[in-house]
This record gives C-alpha cells, structure tokens and sequence, in this order.
C-alpha cells in the first residue's frame, strides 16, 4: 500500500470509521470531501489495499466502486464478509454491472447498491443508515451475548441449585433415619419397662430403677427434639434472638456453677478466667445454650484429673469465649464434620456419654446469628479448644 492510498481526517469521529476503495483519484477525492465532516474517511486504490487497511483499522461502513482492475467490488465483499461480518457494505456500481450487483444481493454481500452517477443527498442518506445498521447489529450482537450469557449463568444456577436441593434431600433422609435410629432405641427401652413395672410380681426397687431409666430416657428423647426444633427453627428463619443487656460475671458463673456438677462426676477441674467488660449485649438463653454445649463436650471427651477453661476476654472490640481442654483432641481428618448437623467424630466420650450430632451444628447457627464466627483447633492426644466471638455491635451501651 502506498503512502497516499489512505488519508484520515484526524478531526473526525474515531468510531464512524468510513472506507472508500475506488480505483479512479477523482471519485476517491469527491467522497472524501463529501463525507469528511461526518466520518473518519479511509481511501484504498484497490481491493488488495482495503483488505490491509481492514487489517489494521476497525471499519463500520465500506463503499466500494464494482469495476476495479485485479479484484472488482463483489470479490472484495465476499473476501470481507467472513472476516468482518459486522460492517456494512455499500456497492458503487454502473448500469451496466446490475447483474453483478443482484448477485452480490443474494450471497448477502452488500447491504445496498449506488450507481453512477450518486445523488449527494440520496448517498448521504444511505451512508446514514448504512452506519445505523451497523450500530444496530453491534448492539444485537451485544444483547445476544448478554442473553447466551444470562442463560449459561442460569443454567449454572439451575445445576447448582438441583445439586443443593439434592444434596439437602439426602441430608433430610440421613437426618429421618438418625433421628427414626436415635429415637426408637429409647422409646423401645421405656415399652420394655413399662411392660416390666406393669407386672404385679415387680418389687419397689425395680420399680423405682427402672422409672428412673424411664425418665432419662424420656430426658434425652426430649433434648433430640428440642435440637431439631431449633435446627427447624434457624434454617426457617423463624428463630428470634431476644438480645439484652446482660451482665457478665453473673452470667458466666451462672453457666459454670451449671456444668459444675457434670465435671466433678467425671473428676475434671472446671475453671473460669474472665478478664472483659461488665456487660455485653446477646441473648443470653442462647449463648448459654452455646457455651452449655462447648463445655458439656469438653468434660464429655476428656479423662479425669483434667482440667476444662472458659476464657472470656476482651480483644480488639470484640468478646471471645474460649473452651479449652486437656481431652483426646480431634484427628484432623474429623475437622471439616465438626459444625455439620449430625456429623460424629472418630473420638468417643470418656463416659460412655450420647450426642446426637446437633450440638455443633446448632452452636454456629447461633453464633452466627449474632454476627459471630465459631471455630476449633486441636492437636489429637493433647486437646482441644473450641472458640467464638460477639461483635462489637453487641457491645451494651
């Protein structure tokens, strides 16, 4: 291409980019005085010199003459029309070639034709439009891709969603056949001894033994219930924090002088070392429902002559709880099942104690209804400790 084949109009609009292939000097420079003012005009002699400058330079609009020596006008725009689809391509032609031109009409090479002699006004009309058309099939495309794209993302939404509601489903059958498991081995144990005490040959004693029998396990049927009532309740929505002023040292020793009892069972030492402010703002019947569970299962899971430690303390505007204890620890490989509703651990109680597998679970819906985060770390064989904080937003005022 030489030095002169192109010329552009650096005032013009750099995205109404025009390009004008003839091989006559006389009508290159008439349409580029024509349109000038309007469009970023590109000049080419021939066919071979449009396709390079297309190379470098986006085009929207073509004119190109039809009779032109070496590539006339139709090849050029079946040569283009691959490569650049979007650009509109307007056909500068004689009477005389209308054959040529009907063809290029019907492998979709042109969008209109203008013989020759043009009429200004009619040409500037058809370069206008030619440009509208082009906008509109860039703005097409454009949707087009926004829709293929809006379909693939719900599509991708879809796919996760049915792997979710499957994934819940199994959990759902899981959780009925834990709960059908956990509730019919107690209920089976009371029929057994109401048969037994509903014998007039059952002595005081066994009476008595086997009543108390009854009630822990009427006790314990009962706490599986409440644990999914609350499970229900959170994943619903339908559970309320009721959160107020509560004072600190009170509650603590409130939720050790409650645990006490379990741990002096098991001759564990139960410790509290708070260092926080004199209030803090929560729900206190569900924190201490938290705590409750994190200290029952550190005296749960560990020997006696141990000792078990709720730290609270005051760090960087927010109130963390720390269980520790000197218990079995946790193999790594159990981490990720601890938060899971009824998830178990490899590691068993020291005392032949039962978990349904909620407790956790219920305690990072609750922690996390507060703004909090709950999380454990151990080492197996040496303990393990278990934390949460409350935000600084439940600071009482």
């Amino acid at each position: 291409m030489n030095e002169h084949s192109t010329e552009i109009d650096k005032n013009s609009d750099k995205d109404n980019n025009l390009l004008i292939i003839d091989d006559e000097p006389s009508i290159l420079s008439s349409l580029r005085r024509q349109f000038r003012r309007n469009y970023q005009v590109h000049i080419a002699n021939n066919g071979k010199e449009g396709l390079e400058l297309m190379k470098i330079q986006s085009i929207q609009v073509i004119i190109s003459d039809q009779r032109m020596p070496g590539m006339n006008g139709s090849a050029f725009f079946d040569e283009v029309k691959n490569d650049y689809p979007e650009a509109t391509r307007l056909l500068l032609t004689g009477y005389a070639d209308i054959q040529s031109v009907i063809e290029a009409i019907n492998e979709g090479n042109i969008f209109r034709y203008i013989t020759k002699p043009w009429d200004p006004v009619e040409l500037d009309t058809i370069v206008r439009e030619a440009f509208e058309r082009h906008k509109l099939i860039v703005r097409n495309k454009e949707l087009v891709k926004q829709l293929q794209e809006a379909n693939k993302d719900l599509e991708n939404r879809v796919k996760a969603r049915t792997i979710e509601l499957t994934k819940l489903n199994k959990e759902k059958d899981h959780m009925i056949g834990m709960v059908a498991h956990d509730l019919r081995g107690p209920l089976g144990t009371i029929k057994m001894c109401h048969d037994v005490i509903a014998e007039d040959s059952t002595d005081t004693a066994t009476r008595k033994e086997f009543l108390k029998l009854i009630d822990e396990l009427a006790e314990k049927s009962l706490r599986l219930i409440d644990d999914l009532l609350d499970v229900s309740a959170i994943e619903t929505g339908q559970l309320v924090l009721e959160k107020k002023v509560v004072p600190l040292k009170g509650f603590l020793d409130k939720v050790i002088r409650l645990n006490r009892r379990s741990a002096e069972k098991k001759e564990i030492r139960l410790e509290l070392q708070f260092d926080g402010p004199d209030s803090w703002t929560f729900d206190p019947q569900r924190v201490e429902q938290v705590l409750d569970n994190l200290l029952s299962n550190a005296i749960k899971y560990s020997h006696k002559d141990t000792t078990v430690r709720l730290v609270v303390e005051l760090e960087e505007g927010q109130l963390y709880f720390r269980v520790f204890d000197q218990g079995q620890g946790i193999r790594e490989g159990d981490m990720d099942k601890l938060f899971s509703a009824f998830q178990k651990t490899s590691t068993l109680p020291t005392g032949s104690e039962k978990s349904n597998g909620l407790g956790l679970s219920i305690c990072k819906r609750i922690v996390a209804l507060h703004g909090g985060i709950i999380q454990a770390q151990s080492i197996f064989g040496e303990g393990s400790c278990f934390s949460f904080y409350l935000p600084e937003d439940n600071r009482a005022i």
